[in-house]
């Protein structure tokens, strides 16, 4: 009896856990990229260590018009943490360094602007995202800007912490380049030549590169779309630790193999065990909303350079990447063996829906849903978007009273971000932002009493509304009102510096 109850219950798990219909399931994904408008799309989805499907839609760009393929080069933005966290832990392992440590042991010049945190802020507390700074607070530093790594993490120290400290998560890429900061003053390696020495040598991930030229000028790369439109190329190699590496499908595969398989790669621990587990474990709570909820999500929190939440009963650790023209999304369902990697090269929700999707299509559960529901989610963003155009455009004056240009023209600093100016190019007043002067430069057209609209060459952002400050007939200096989710234009307060 207890045989055939072995035997029979064995059965169940097999046919539970057979492979659905790959061909079904990439029909769906073929018609979710044209439903999302996303030019190229490439899936993987790992089983056991086996490929149970892959396939690539879409095209790569105007010149390459045939759908990526599990080589095509993308930019795998924030998906670059999890190679700074095993970092840190190797040299933690190596006895270099120790989780608690604080950071100016190891980079004596780190700052931030509250001392107390200055002083207690540790190596852990950089990749959990709870140093005080809310979400991409001093992005701009980074962000199209000159400034290397090392002024970047400087100047953050000008910005003031919005919330206590270790209080909440706040999701932190200045925190990540200072622990890369710190890999390299531990190791004397950049924080490249670590990742590559420890892990890309090793896994033998070939195609997966910090080099933009590389990157750029590779013969198989997905070029940058913004709702459907090319766009141009853009270096990131001082994100650094955060956001610098550009990657593939069969090297992600390498890459979530080596995590699936407690750090082993053909018979070599390049990482223990126990410091996965305390990767993949907790630091810093997330609250759980409607969507998680209904959708069999209990926890939700961030682990170090993973988020981490349940799903159906299983514990998922996953991580999305992303930058102008690219969003990409690594899943791992490690009591499963189980990785999914979706690589896009345009801006929508579609790789979360993907993530959503495969596991349930692993588990022989309903997948065609998730289109339907991220598709309503996209069509009701749109809709904000486009309500919140038409009121931005109804505060537009008709005649407004400004001074002569001259009188706006001179040098204005913001302490943290930097230098810009203000200047006559044709009879037309410009503005150029100084550290990122080849995105935000661009003409100034009257907008309302001392304020103008601000047109530059980024084509991921909308236009921004440049407000003079005038104090008796002077001009003291002036904000930027260009609202979006990624980066705060909002706290930058340049001052006249010369006239």
């Amino acid at each position: 009896m207890r045989s055939f109850l072995f035997v029979a219950t064995l059965l169940c798990s097999i046919k539970l856990f057979a492979q659905p219909n790959a061909s079904e399931f990439e029909s769906f994904l073929e018609k979710a990229t044209q439903d999302f408008n996303v030019p190229g799309t490439y899936v993987m989805v790992v089983d056991n260590g086996k490929v149970v499907m892959r396939s690539g839609y879409g095209k790569k760009s105007k010149a390459q018009p045939e759908a990526p393929n599990e080589e095509t080069l993308f930019a795998i933005a924030s998906l670059s943490k999890s190679f700074t966290v095993a970092a840190i832990a190797v040299l933690v392992e190596e006895g270099k360094l120790a989780w608690d440590d604080p950071v100016k042991k190891h980079l004596p010049e780190f700052k931030l602007h509250d001392p107390y945190v200055t002083e207690n802020i540790t190596v852990e507390d950089l990749l959990c995202h709870r140093s005080g700074l809310i979400t991409f607070d001093g992005d701009l530093l980074w962000y199209g800007t000159d400034y290397s790594r090392e002024e970047v993490v400087k100047r953050i120290a000008e910005r003031p912490l919005s919330c206590g400290f270790r209080e909440q998560f706040g999701y932190q890429n200045i925190m990540f380049i200072t622990a890369g900061q710190v890999v390299e003053a531990i190791s004397g390696m950049t924080w490249d030549e670590f990742v590559k020495v420890k892990f890309l040598e090793p896994l033998e991930m070939n195609r997966t590169t910090t080099d933009f030229e590389r990157f750029s000028m590779d013969r198989n790369m997905a070029m940058p779309h913004i709702d459907g439109e090319e766009i141009f190329t853009m270096s990131y190699e001082n994100s650094g630790a955060t956001a610098a590496l550009n990657s593939c499908a069969s090297d992600m595969q390498k890459w979530t193999s080596f995590w699936l398989n407690n750090g082993i790669h053909n018979g070599d621990t390049l990482l223990s065990k126990r410091s996965i587990d305390r990767i993949m474990t907790i630091h810093t709570p997330l609250p759980t909303g409607n969507f998680d909820n209904t959708n069999g999500t209990n926890f939700k929190g961030y682990g170090l350079g993973w988020f981490l939440m349940d799903y159906q009963g299983d514990k998922i650790v996953h991580h999305g990447g992303g930058l102008p023209g690219y969003i990409t999304k690594v899943a791992l369902c490690p009591k499963d063996d189980v990785a999914v990697i979706v690589l896009t090269n345009d801006m929508s929700s579609l790789p979360t829906m993907t993530m959503y999707a495969a596991l349930d299509w692993l588990k022989g559960r309903d997948y065609e849903k998730w289109s339907e529901t991220f598709l309503a989610y996209k069509k009701a963003g749109e809709k904000r978007k486009s309500d919140r155009e038409s009121a931005r455009l109804n505060e537009k004056e008709e005649d407004p009273v400004v001074f002569e240009s001259s009188e706006y023209v001179g040098q204005y600093e913001d302490e943290m971000f930097g230098l810009a100016e203000v200047f006559i190019d044709q009879a037309a007043l410009n503005l150029r932002l100084l550290p990122s002067k080849e995105l935000f430069s661009g003409r100034l057209t009257p907008w309302s009493k001392h304020a103008f609209r601000f047109d530059h060459n980024d084509p991921f952002l909308t236009y921004g509304v440049i407000s003079f400050t005038v104090e008796k007939d002077e001009i003291k200096g002036f904000t930027i009102d260009l609202p979006n989710q990624d980066f705060h234009f909002d706290k930058l307060d340049f001052k006249v510096v010369a006239k």
